[in-house]
């Protein structure tokens, strides 16, 4: 993206004053820790489901880059407040989303476990195209992979991480390209999550975010990631108890997670880099609750482990949702890159969706691939999101299931057999999609669950 010379809008603009977060702006707002009603309605965002001939732009493009703002949040489903879900397990970013932010609906993680999502998504690149070993908890090797924080930081920018579980580990990968990354105070789980961290994370995001020259002649890259609604879920203290069912524990945890992260822009919206920043909010994947008669995530590619918010919030862009399209996050990198003015050489597999945020062209529906190359503990699985119709291939692409998303949202019927001739389009559609995927073997590692005598990938 080259810069317009266009004067650099406050965030907020459009509204005709700084966007104020959660209830400390709305005297009307529910406490926080009262008790939420379960049909609570969400906050209703203007929709870009129509489609217009000749769109007129949201607003000039910027005179200067941002600075990007990366959250995630660990196994956030999609089904949001924000998108529709009527219990108000995140009053705090519903509002601030409703305000401040343009939220895609149908957005989709790269696979369904943090391991094969969260650097794919800091380098813009399939899993299954990516240098890695075979295990579980995959290790990224230092110079073969591309982040976007290494791009960055090559720019001159500040990069910064901060951490809150061991899958983040700098003796995993995770850590290229950024100038300080850190783990909370007190050590983190370095197996199952047990620990409440948010508030940890919190206190490290703002000490990281507090550097004075930061953002203002330092532009910078930064990247938190909440843990909590992530099983082993707990009740919180100060916060609504939805029941005892494991989806009314993961409530009461995203509400937690929601004040944690209200409380972090709450501070960074005070600080002189919040007019010229780009705050992102997404999930690394989504979590099971019994759909396909999945719990939790990994090991299988059903919509309630893939569909995750996307939602990007820049500076004077007036809030609205994307229905009418899905959109994966093999265009994250490519997206943040373009905010920070940063030149895509090499370039990316996925593309910048910054003109249609600007509302330059309409958004309109392409193929999503979600991606789960084998490891040791899992075989393989990939599957192709066209026209409302998904297909899932299993193992070396040996059977097939089939689903139509607009009826059948939650894969409750496989049309495979009932539709074969939408089968073989389906399969032809997977197979050109797939050949744009290059498999990468794996080095080192055990022997990969369901592969043939000698198969690396």
């Amino acid at each position: 993206m080259k810069p317009s010379k266009t004067q650099y809008l406050p965030r907020g603009a459009v509204f005709g004053c700084i966007v104020c977060l959660g209830a400390a702006c709305d005297k009307s707002a529910t406490p926080q820790g009262a008790p939420q009603s379960a049909s609570a309605a969400p906050a209703t965002l203007p929709s870009s489901s129509q489609s217009a001939a000749t769109p007129t732009p949201l607003r000039p493009k910027p005179a200067r880059p941002y600075n990007v703002l990366l959250i995630m949040i660990d196994s956030m489903r999609a089904d949001m407040p924000w998108a529709g879900y009527e219990r108000d397990i995140a009053p705090h970013l519903t509002q601030y989303i409703g305000k401040s932010c343009i939220a895609y609906t149908k957005g989709y993680s790269f696979s369904s476990y943090t391991a094969k999502s969260v650097v794919p998504a800091l380098v813009g690149e399939y899993p299954s195209a990516m240098k890695r070993d075979g295990y579980f908890f995959t290790r990224y090797p230092d110079a073969d992979n591309l982040f976007i924080s290494e791009r960055a930081q090559k720019a001159g920018l500040r990069t910064l991480s901060g951490q809150a579980h061991g899958y983040f580990l700098p003796a995993l990968g995770n850590n290229q390209g950024f100038d300080e990354y850190r783990l909370i105070e007190g050590g983190v789980d370095l197996k199952a999550v047990t620990s409440v961290t948010g508030e940890k994370l919190t206190k490290l995001a703002k000490e990281m975010l507090d550097e004075p020259k930061l953002g203002t002649d330092k532009r910078f890259f930064a990247y938190f990631h909440y843990m909590d609604p992530h099983h082993t879920y707990v009740k919180h203290k100060g916060h609504p108890d939805f029941g005892n069912k494991a989806r009314d524990i993961y409530d009461t945890e995203m509400h937690y997670t929601d004040a944690q992260v209200h409380d972090l822009l709450e501070f960074a919206r005070k600080k002189p880099f919040w007019d010229h920043t780009a705050v992102v909010i997404t999930a690394d994947h989504g979590e099971g609750f019994g759909e396909r008669g999945h719990l939790r995530h990994a090991y299988e590619l059903w919509e309630s482990l893939v569909k995750v918010p996307l939602v990007f919030c820049v500076p004077g862009l007036p809030p609205r949702t994307i229905e009418n399209v899905r959109r994966g996050h093999i265009d994250l990198a490519p997206t943040m890159a373009d905010l920070m003015g940063l030149e895509a050489k090499p370039a990316f597999r996925g593309d910048s969706l910054l003109p249609e945020l600007f509302g330059e062209i309409e958004p309109k529906e392409k193929r999503v691939v979600v991606d789960l190359p084998r490891a040791d503990l899992m075989d393989r699985r990939r599957a192709v999101i066209a026209d409302d119709w998904k297909i899932v291939g299993f193992g070396d692409d040996k059977s097939f299931m089939i689903f139509d998303l607009a009826k059948d949202p939650w894969e409750e019927t496989d049309l495979a057999k009932e539709e074969p001739a939408k089968l073989e389009a389906l399969k032809k559609i997977y197979a050109e999609e797939s050949a744009k995927i290059p498999n990468t073997e794996v080095t080192g590692g055990p022997p990969l669950k369901g592969a043939p005598p000698g198969r690396r990938w």
